[in-house]
């Protein structure tokens, strides 16, 4: 759903792929202490999207939709009562787009809710990827902002296969990110969807101004580097592999394994400590939320055995898997 943008000039051979390249170099580093401020990076987002929703669209043979089919979409959505009508709103509205605005389908759970996004891409591609997931924090923010509050996804899922592809932006949704699926979404708390829609009409205009682009003053703000780096490593618990040690994580995120190191010990954090959280909030839940044995959940949390299991969850929590089963 990101804005097209027309180039200021002519572009330049491999200009897109300079865009994205600086783009995912100061996602990495862009905040608070960072040397951009964050009308200069939503405006540097800007570009450098709008440049890529241009190849993808040469390849897929239709254009993206246009910044006024978005402002109008939003202009839509703000007529809703409730989440639930503004969601359906959005999918009737990108239907009448087809298939410009791809397909958008909203599947209700028990307790959760599944919003899905299918692009119709016909083939992968990193710039493609990088659009794709602009569009789907465009929704992820333009649904939080109506209801007045961040909507917190409990797992978000991209279509393109390549973790790499999706860099640093993983950290933007502070979930679990699953590769790979049929199509780009992410599911939330069920009960959200009967929260009133609070903004009215003369508050779009100041909403518009930087969305989708301005990231480092997102829902929660910038992703701090201890939640860019859990991000990771509850996607990897989601696709059941291994948890990336510093050396994987260092280039995900693009940084030295040094600088990864002391950037996180200067937020209090550190690998092992992330690590830990990052396993035993994935046991509790798997002990909480299913029968599974406890040598299963070790083996699937990577633990050797179940006695390695039984002694980390101890030293976590001071009290045994089955103990906490027990209290349920």
């Amino acid at each position: 759903m990101a804005r097209r943008k027309q180039p200021l000039s002519p572009p330049r051979r491999g200009m897109p792929d300079a865009l994205a390249a600086r783009l995912l170099r100061e996602l990495g580093q862009a905040g608070p202490s960072g040397t951009l401020s964050a009308g200069d990076f939503a405006e540097l987002y800007r570009e450098a999207i709008g440049a890529l929703e241009e190849r993808v669209a040469r390849g897929e043979g239709h254009p993206p939709m246009s910044q006024e089919e978005v402002n109008l979409l939003c202009r839509c959505v703000l007529s809703a009562s409730t989440l639930a009508e503004a969601v359906k709103l959005a999918v009737q509205f990108c239907a009448m787009l087809h298939p410009r605005a791809g397909e958008l389908a909203l599947e209700r759970r028990q307790n959760t809710v599944v919003f899905r996004m299918n692009s119709l891409r016909r083939r992968h591609s990193i710039a493609a990827c990088l659009v794709d997931i602009t569009g789907l924090y465009a929704y992820l923010l333009l649904f939080g902002w109506l209801i007045g509050e961040p909507l917190r996804p409990a797992e978000v899922f991209l279509s393109h296969p390549r973790r790499e592809d999706a860099g640093p932006f993983l950290g933007l949704f502070e979930a679990p990110v699953v590769m790979g699926q049929k199509s780009c979404g992410f599911s939330f708390d069920a009960r959200l969807l009967a929260r009133p829609v609070m903004r009215q009409a003369r508050d779009l205009a100041a909403f518009l101004a930087r969305f989708p682009f301005d990231v480092t003053a997102g829902p929660a703000g910038m992703a701090s580097l201890p939640q860019r780096v859990n991000a990771h490593l509850e996607a990897a618990l989601a696709e059941r592999v291994p948890l990336p040690g510093c050396a994987v994580l260092a280039e995900l995120l693009d940084l030295s394994e040094s600088s990864l190191r002391r950037q996180l010990q200067s937020e209090g954090s550190s690998l092992s400590s992330l690590r830990d959280a990052c396993l035993r909030r994935a046991a509790q839940r798997l002990l909480r939320q299913t029968d599974m044995a406890v040598e299963e959940i070790a083996g699937q949390l990577g633990f050797s055995n179940g006695g390695a299991f039984r002694r980390a969850f101890r030293r976590w929590t001071g009290q045994a898997p089955t103990a906490l089963r027990r209290a349920g």
